[in-house]
């Protein structure tokens, strides 16, 4: 059964009322409508996978916690470290909800609808970016790793989400809000795929490790070991290689879905401008296409770890 989740809007009322009056919608609403949907499955899909790179993480450790546990080379339980912490998650949860919110905002914006639970949602996103905004411009860690010269953009971008969905004063057109956005939104997804590619290095660094220590193990062991538990000993190698793989695919397939979405994002504004949609629609086929790519991942591990 797959995971995919996304906020009720709206605008599939508003829709299906316009369908039945015999009026069709704009093709502005309808893009910004339908970025939406590909954006908030993307967001679904990417909080899934940064939650199983964590348990696939955390599982290969602990199992070489146990099996070394009666024996003379225990593991210590202290070295233990998640992939990403508490905090990290929670950042990373407020930055793609934040995206996701502005995405449903400019859909009902661009088709007239007005949703006081949008609304509400908008402020609470807002008000979460700004924090974190904040918080960069005065040096606190907010749980991703940022350089010096990324800090100040990506609070600049965290602001400005923030204000724009904490005020919702619509003072120009929504294609100008999509083109005014756009240097945010890529900010925001350049922070995200900079983040993917430290955790990319970090998890293959935690497997290397896991796969020197349990071939030390094996090796130093030596005849203390019999013939079954060596072998099973052995078996665990593959299986420690097969999950860093793993790992390290549905961190590259999250980084190609965050990419995906800032471009489309960028055809999105080109074509509220110029009003020609020939390249925008083929660029949310493909951005669904990867948030689903992230969802089949996810489908194919075992409940236990989910």
């Amino acid at each position: 059964m797959r995971h995919r989740k996304s906020l009720p809007s709206p605008l599939c009322l508003c829709v299906c009322l316009f369908w039945l009056a015999g009026c069709s919608i704009s093709p502005l609403a309808r893009n910004t409508a339908e970025f939406s949907s590909a954006a908030s499955l993307v967001v679904d899909n990417t909080q899934n996978a940064y939650r199983k790179a964590v348990r696939i993480n955390e599982d290969a450790q602990a199992s070489l916690l146990v099996a070394r546990f009666d024996t003379d080379h225990p593991m210590d339980p202290h070295s233990i470290r998640p992939l990403i912490d508490q905090k990290g998650l929670e950042t990373r949860t407020k930055v793609l909800d934040g995206l996701r919110t502005y995405a449903q905002t400019i859909a009902d914006l661009a088709s007239g609808v007005s949703s006081p639970k949008l609304d509400e949602a908008a402020t609470a996103c807002g008000s979460n970016l700004k924090s974190l905004g904040d918080a960069l411009a005065s040096s606190t860690s907010i749980g991703i790793n940022v350089t010096s010269a990324e800090a100040n953009a990506t609070s600049t971008a965290l602001k400005a989400l923030g204000d724009f969905l904490v005020n919702r004063q619509i003072k120009s057109s929504v294609p100008k809000i999509i083109k005014d956005m756009d240097p945010t939104v890529e900010a925001l997804a350049k922070l995200l795929i900079s983040d993917i590619d430290i955790l990319r290095d970090q998890s293959g660094r935690d497997y290397e490790q896991i796969l020197a220590q349990e071939d030390g193990f094996i090796r130093h062991a030596g005849s203390s070991l019999s013939p079954i538990e060596r072998r099973s000993e052995i078996q665990r190698l593959p299986r420690i290689l097969a999950s860093e793989k793993a790992t390290d695919d549905m961190l590259a397939d999250l980084k190609d879905s965050i990419k995906k979405l800032a471009e489309t994002h960028h055809a999105l504004a080109a074509a509220a401008a110029s009003k020609d949609s020939s390249s925008l629609h083929a660029r949310i086929a493909d951005l669904r296409a990867s948030a689903e790519q992230l969802a089949d991942f996810y489908d194919s591990l075992p409940d236990s770890s989910k």
